[in-house]
């Protein structure tokens, strides 16, 4: 019986073998891997830049964010940061809200900076947690924002926001918020203390620097600049009476020599009675009142949200 010849070639395969299967492996586990890491940042639900929570304070709002969540068919979202570079409230909750995908969310941002709170709601959130829930959760959190105990009043809007969720008694469909707009004007109606003011580089500094870049506006200012200047430039160029009165009066015979009064006409004018201020707006570019009195905002990615704030 012969004996097989030994093929090196056959086993110098081996390595190559296991090297492939190898890379296969790896191949499988990480994208598996990338995607868990995915899906525990998406179940991230409180960003505390302002380090308001301890580790277990932290721990027991995510997991009461979830659970209350869940059970109510919306996602929970708590920020909170001390930046003094950070934009107006709504708008930066609105901004946090355009990097993610479309969804059914309830915001609660903790401006600790500004001392600004703010509450936004998206998708079917926008319906259940209006505005004038909204300001029932503000009412609610706002005292123990003051005091000082930021995670009761998170648990708070967190047992709140749930609820309404489950609450369809008030509900509002009507998300146009265009008319009227809001006003940061104390003698304005639909005032609010958290719209944006000088701070926020959209106060009265803002609005006139708005207004002074209008075309028409500044065409208007270089022809009444205009015109005054060619008016003095005309009153100059006549030249100047030196004559007066006295050089044509001869005092030594001038006299009354009689007095009359002749009746010409009546003239009767009249003015219109100026409107009281308290009945119109100042105009702004951003959110407002809707038809049933619910306010709100549209995100510059295009998403319509309820929403409300105060200060703390």
């Amino acid at each position: 019986m012969k004996r097989q010849k030994f093929n090196p070639s056959g086993h110098s395969l081996l390595p190559a073998l296991i090297l492939a299967a190898a890379i296969a492996v790896f191949s499988a586990i990480i994208p598996a891997a990338a995607v868990y890491a995915t899906k525990a940042e998406a179940r991230r639900h409180v960003y505390d830049e302002a380090g308001l929570f301890s580790e277990v304070e932290l721990e027991s709002l995510e997991e009461k964010c979830i659970s209350y969540g869940e059970n109510a068919n919306v996602e929970i979202v708590i920020l909170t940061h001390n930046d003094p570079k950070a934009i107006y409230a709504e708008v930066y909750v609105e901004d946090f809200e355009n990097q993610l995908p479309a969804g059914d969310r309830v915001y609660l941002l903790i401006d600790m900076y500004n001392r600004d709170v703010f509450i936004e709601g998206y998708g079917k959130a926008e319906a259940y947690v209006n505005s004038k829930r909204i300001d029932n959760i503000l009412d609610e959190i706002v005292p123990d924002l003051t005091d000082g105990y930021y995670y009761d009043a998170c648990l708070t809007f967190i047992e709140m926001a749930a609820s309404y969720m489950k609450d369809d008694s008030e509900l509002n469909y009507d998300h146009n918020y265009n008319i009227p707009p809001q006003s940061s004007r104390p003698n304005k109606p639909y005032y609010d203390e958290t719209w944006p003011s000088d701070k926020y580089t959209q106060g009265t500094t803002h609005t006139v620097l708005m207004i002074l870049s209008n075309v028409w506006v500044q065409l208007l200012i270089s022809l009444i600049i205009g015109a005054t200047v060619v008016g003095i430039m005309a009153y100059n160029s006549g030249g100047k009476m030196t004559a007066g009165s006295s050089n044509y009066l001869d005092h030594s015979r001038s006299g009354l020599i009689g007095r009359r009064d002749d009746y010409i006409r009546t003239t009767v004018t009249k003015v219109r009675r100026p409107k009281n201020d308290s009945k119109t707006s100042s105009s702004h570019s951003r959110g407002g009142f809707n038809s049933s009195g619910f306010r709100g905002g549209v995100s510059s990615g295009g998403r319509s949200h309820s929403s409300g704030g105060r200060k703390f």
